[in-house]
């Protein structure tokens, strides 16, 4: 038996990266599988090469900024398949501003909002429209794409990590409001991903340097990050709710010294 064998699970922004590495990973763990993207065509994609390798799929084109698309999500996935026991909010708002957002004297209140909408408000409202049904079935797994950004201050970024913290809260939140009724909300951390939307802004050398602070040899893939929400998603995570679950090669259990220690100290 596989780990999602009569589960259906809907994964926002599963287009690419993180999303599309898990919906590929819960198909062959036996879910049925709602991939979502913000364009229908690359959403459809995913959901056809999940049907070509024998799994069942459906792909939707979802704005999760827009709360009558969420609503609608939610309604067909339940229409179809009879029911939602997984619900992943892995969309992120993309734009590069959202990472090179540098300049805190010059706060881009729109840019800000623009975040917030996407990737607190899409979570939120598409548990908000999930969890009558999750409820109503006795039970369901949450998810939300967190970040290591979340952790601590940044000089970089300063939407976007206010946005992944607002997540962690609203894991925990979730998870304390709903848990007895059945109900597991988790947020996992990733530290740096190779997913196609971090390579097309960190260059070769940031990489690099990236590496320095690593604590394994080697950066993350996305792969890494759906094998967690894989756990999570599953009867095996029972005793798992309302945590922050770090997948960071280790990045942020040691203070910012170390790379300075190892390189200096160590050889």
């Amino acid at each position: 038996m596989s780990r999602l064998d009569n589960k259906v699970a809907v994964i926002t922004g599963a287009g690419s990266g993180i999303g599309k590495a898990s919906a590929r990973l819960f198909a062959r763990e036996g879910a049925r599988v709602v991939v979502t993207d913000l364009y229908a065509e690359t959403a459809e994609a995913v959901a056809e090469e999940i049907r070509q390798a024998g799994g069942t799929s459906l792909g939707l084109g979802v704005d999760v900024g827009n709360e009558a698309q969420l609503r609608e999500m939610v309604a067909r996935t339940v229409a179809r398949f009879g029911r939602l026991d997984v619900l992943f909010n892995n969309a992120v708002y993309r734009n590069p501003g959202s990472i090179r957002d540098t300049d805190f004297l010059n706060f881009d209140t729109t840019l800000f909002h623009d975040v917030m909408r996407v990737n607190v408000l899409g979570g939120v409202l598409a548990c908000k429209f999930a969890l009558p049904h999750m409820l109503e079935q006795g039970g369901g797994s949450i998810l939300f794409t967190s970040s290591t950004s979340s952790l601590a201050g940044e000089i970089s970024q300063f939407s976007y990590g206010a946005s992944k913290a607002a997540l962690n809260w609203y894991a925990q939140s979730i998870a304390a409001a709903f848990g007895r009724r059945g109900i597991r909300c988790n947020a996992i951390l990733p530290g740096i991903i190779r997913t196609p939307a971090m390579e097309s802004w960190a260059t070769g050398e940031m990489q690099q340097a990236f590496m320095d602070i690593q604590n394994v040899p080697h950066l993350g893939e996305p792969g890494d990050v759906a094998a967690m929400a894989l756990f999570l998603a599953s009867d095996e995570a029972r005793y798992v709710n309302g945590a922050l679950m770090r997948v960071d090669g280790g990045m942020s259990c040691t203070t910012p010294a170390t790379p300075v220690v190892r390189k200096y100290l160590l050889g």
